[in-house]
């Protein structure tokens, strides 16, 4: 049962993301289950839990990469169930940067963030590198623009995989757990830049253990366990007073 403070959540009908009864199995094992979740233009939302619990899945989902089994999503307006709906004019509007890099190792660094853009977007290149070096000075890794995937630190890589999302203009921006694949040392830089885009007003669904940065950016923390969304509430109700006796117990174990 859903436990839920007195946050300030968006209407469906005002919602950029709006997710209604979704239900999500792999097989046998039912990974959601009648998960609801309303997202404002502008809101960042940190989805945490255990593994397992469902949060990869839920943000997958919203992007289209696994398909649900049953409910609603809509993004941008555009609902996903529609048979018509084109998925990547959806996908256009939606970035997403993942645990793992994924960039291509024989492209340059703003040859990684100029494809997509060209490709999609219809840029010429001209026009794409401009945007390209851009968002690499906004993410401060512009003077690694003509180096190789190869030759960056983990931590650079990920700020590059943030551009490349960025470089695309989403209105949406979906982190799955983007700092832990991360040297310790190199996580900070990750979650600066993540910092610096919460600041500039970018609708942000984050997947992630790092509790200080929840605290610091979240309008809303939404605390998933076995599939379905226990508890949600503003990062300060969350951290000094949860509700539930599950999610005082994964506080307790990640925060010491």
């Amino acid at each position: 049962m859903l436990q839920q403070t007195a946050v300030n959540v968006p209407s469906r009908s005002s919602a950029i993301v709006a997710v209604e009864k979704l239900v999500k199995r792999f097989g046998q094992f039912t990974a959601l289950n009648d998960v609801n979740l309303t997202v404002a233009a502008g809101e960042k939302i940190v989805l945490c839990g255990p593994s397992g619990s469902g949060k990869s899945t839920l943000i997958r989902c919203i992007n289209h990469i696994e398909r649900h089994d049953s409910g609603r999503i809509v993004v941008t307006g555009v609902e996903l169930t529609d048979r018509m709906t084109d998925i990547n004019s959806v996908r256009r509007e939606v970035g997403m940067v993942f645990q793992s890099f994924n960039l291509f190792p024989h492209l340059s660094i703003v040859e990684n963030c100029m494809l997509a853009p060209i490709k999609v977007r219809g840029l010429s290149r001209k026009e794409a590198r401009e945007r390209a070096m851009g968002v690499l000075r906004r993410v401060r890794i512009h003077d690694q623009a003509d180096k190789y995937p190869g030759q960056l630190s983990g931590g650079q890589q990920q700020r590059v995989a943030i551009a490349r999302a960025l470089c695309m203009q989403p209105k949406v921006m979906l982190f799955d757990e983007p700092t832990s694949a991360l040297d310790p040392e190199m996580v900070k830089e990750v979650l600066d830049t993540m910092m610096g885009l919460a600041r500039d007003g970018m609708t942000m669904i984050c997947v992630t253990h790092e509790m200080g940065f929840a605290r610091e950016v979240a309008d809303r923390v939404v605390f998933m366990d076995r599939g379905t969304i226990v508890e949600e509430a503003d990062p300060e109700t969350f951290f000094r007073a949860p509700r539930t006796e599950r999610a005082k117990g994964f506080l307790q174990q990640i925060i010491h």
